[in-house]
């Protein structure tokens, strides 16, 4: 084969040069196999009188045995087809190699990427000089004070908006995930590094380093780099070897004083018998061949390397130099902003068209005239109601990313429509892949470096930040950058200010006890213990709690954690049940309790009774203990309330 498959690990010395053959400068190497299979040697046999005229042959092999009249000889040559095809194996290399060197070669000539590289920056360069005088002129034609207005104001402000937007499609295009220029000047430095690699293997192959390989024959044969690249060095090597050469010359003839005595053909005993006859010839020959091609895998590896920088830099050139498309223009704004307004636009729609006036007095826009027709109005919005499809199952009957035509993939991953604008998918959110994809001719979405067509599951949550190097176009922003600023609204209501943390939640109570310990904010109580307002003193004396007033973590009077109002205990005087047996229980609020436990006209007054006041002794006084609801009393907690706690 001329050319390896598809893998480059398996591309052997002559199909990696061939990349870059092209007739009738740089022909093709020939196969290896084709000068293998040719006969590589000639013999013949022959004798001649000893004396002044007997002369040693000049053959590529010889071998003699002598009597005392006769010599006999035994001589090969290189067969002409092999010699002719083994002198072109060796030129087309040569020529190839030292074509890519001096960057001669038609096929692989690096100038060529160095002037598509300029060529390609100049172009962008010269379409992003041109974006910003376009957007200048466009934003000031069409509105009153502007320098063109009347009939052909807006056929003129389209024209404008098209160029404009051509531009910064064929400046993205031109700048997706890298700039294409900057890619090619990447492959051609491989290139560079696949010159350099050929050249370093052809001299390590045909160089001066001694390399050693098994003959099959018994013993090992030892020869430069530079006798070891071609089939006759090879023959040439294994006919001097040493072990080779003992064995001829230990033949002798029959008898030396006798020629007519026995065959005195030379022979050797490794080749196997007399080379009048064609086994030992064969012999010698296979073993030639199975050297040559031993030493020709030694640059086979430089050759496969070689190649694999040459396929990086195809597919680093193919990746970043995409086919470029035609921009299309798509016009949404609905004409010239339905008449104008006055101030700032008045009613006048939000298109980017020339209506909507800007100036202090009404704009009509652009004027129409008898000859003329008025800007068709703008088209009926398009209101999705109810909640958004669900997107589909994946793995479903169709899971493939379908785009409208003409779409493609942003720097970041973000899908770019037609329109200029983010192609939305069934979920409402933009279709953002990896970058590196590619849309096709249909629609479909090819995932980076070939890997498929992407489907739902394939998508992105959020784009890839841009790259370094590459220039934001249209006032520094990108296609989906300038989509999500339009969708932008307020910020949200700020929510109030938290509370310091060691202040008491806005309806505690400064009567209550645990007011005395806890310092944080949220509910209180809770649990089966609690703090006594009134504790014995290790001397017998009873602790009151503080005298009315403000507590010690401050808060209104009157409430409790929560904003529950705070149930005062149960009291006598007034209103109690007399006769020795305590006070009975009550359910509102009197006038007696607001002079007791004092009262915060902002805050409404509770409604549950009293609770029973503790005995003043250090030891429990209640005749009826399971109603005693005072802290660390009684049995059962009030309705909803925690133990240990006054609060509700």
């Amino acid at each position: 084969m001329i050319l390896g498959g598809p893998d480059s690990r398996t591309w052997v010395w002559e199909q990696a040069l061939n990349i870059f053959s092209s007739e009738p400068n740089f022909p093709v190497v020939p196969s290896r196999e084709d000068i293998i299979k040719k006969t590589w040697l000639s013999w013949g046999t022959h004798t001649h009188i000893r004396g002044p005229s007997n002369k040693v042959p000049t053959n590529l092999l010889h071998a003699e045995i002598m009597t005392a009249y006769t010599s006999y000889y035994a001589t090969a040559d290189a067969t002409p087809e092999m010699t002719e095809l083994a002198a072109t194996y060796s030129a087309n290399i040569d020529k190839i190699v030292n074509s890519l060197r001096d960057d001669s070669n038609d096929i692989g000539k690096r100038a060529t990427f160095e002037r598509a590289a300029t060529t390609l920056g100049g172009a962008a360069n010269l379409l992003f000089e041109q974006l910003y005088p376009l957007q200048t002129w466009r934003d000031k034609t069409g509105h009153r004070g502007d320098d063109f207005q009347g009939t052909g104001a807006e056929a003129f402000w389209t024209v404008l908006d098209k160029l404009t937007h051509r531009c910064v499609n064929l400046i993205e295009q031109l700048s997706r995930e890298r700039a294409s220029w900057v890619a090619l000047r990447d492959a051609k430095q491989l290139m560079e590094h696949f010159a350099g690699y050929l050249n370093d293997g052809r001299e390590m192959w045909e160089g001066d380093n001694s390399f050693t390989y098994d003959t099959g024959l018994g013993f090992p044969v030892t020869a430069t780099g530079r006798d070891l690249s071609t089939p006759v060095g090879v023959i040439r090597a294994i006919w001097q070897a040493p072990a080779l050469v003992k064995d001829i010359n230990s033949h002798e003839a029959y008898s030396y004083y006798a020629d007519a005595v026995g065959d005195n053909t030379p022979a050797s005993k490794i080749l196997g018998g007399k080379f009048s006859e064609t086994g030992p010839r064969e012999k010698l020959e296979l073993a030639a061949k199975r050297v040559w091609g031993e030493h020709l895998v030694l640059v086979d590896s430089w050759g496969a390397s070689a190649v694999g920088l040459l396929e990086a830099a195809y597919w680093t050139a193919r990746q970043y130099l995409p086919e470029i498309r035609t921009p299309v223009y798509l016009n949404l704004s609905g004409g010239s902003g339905g008449g104008g307004g006055t101030g700032d636009g008045g009613p006048g729609d939000s298109g980017p068209g020339p209506g909507g006036g800007d100036g202090p007095a009404k704009d009509e826009g652009p004027v129409v005239t008898e000859k003329s027709t008025a800007p068709p109005p703008p088209p009926p919005p398009f209101i999705k109601t109810g909640p958004p499809p669900p997107p589909p199952v994946p793995g479903g009957p169709n899971p493939f990313l379908k785009v409208p035509t003409g779409s493609y993939v942003g720097p970041d991953g973000v899908v770019i429509g037609p329109d200029g604008k983010p192609v939305l998918g069934p979920d409402g959110r933009p279709i953002i892949v990896p970058p590196g994809s590619r849309v096709s001719g249909n629609g479909e979405i090819i995932g980076p470096r070939g890997a498929g067509n992407l489907e739902q599951k394939d998508r992105l949550r959020k784009p890839y930040p841009p790259p370094e190097g590459v220039r934001k176009t249209y006032n520094g922003e990108s296609a989906l950058e300038r989509h999500l600023k339009s969708l932008r609204r307020t910020p949200p209501p700020q929510l109030p200010p938290l509370r310091a943390p060691d202040s008491l939640p806005i309806t505690m109570s400064r009567y209550d006890p645990q007011s005395n310990f806890h310092s944080g904010p949220g509910s209180l109580g809770g649990g089966r213990s609690g703090v006594s307002p009134e504790v014995p003193s290790p001397g017998g004396k009873t602790v009151t709690p503080p005298a009315a007033g403000q507590g010690p973590l401050g808060g209104p009077k009157g409430t409790s954690g929560n904003g529950v109002p705070f149930y005062p205990p149960t009291a006598g005087g007034p209103g109690g049940a007399g006769q020795g047996k305590g006070e009975r229980d009550r359910t509102t609020w009197l006038a007696e309790d607001e002079e007791t436990w004092g009262t915060d006209p902002t805050v409404a007054p509770g409604v549950l009774g009293r609770r029973r006041r503790r005995s003043r002794a250090g030891v429990q006084q209640s005749t009826n203990p399971e109603r005693d609801y005072t802290f660390g009393l009684g049995q059962k907690p009030a309705a909803g309330h925690g133990t240990g706690t006054t609060t509700g």
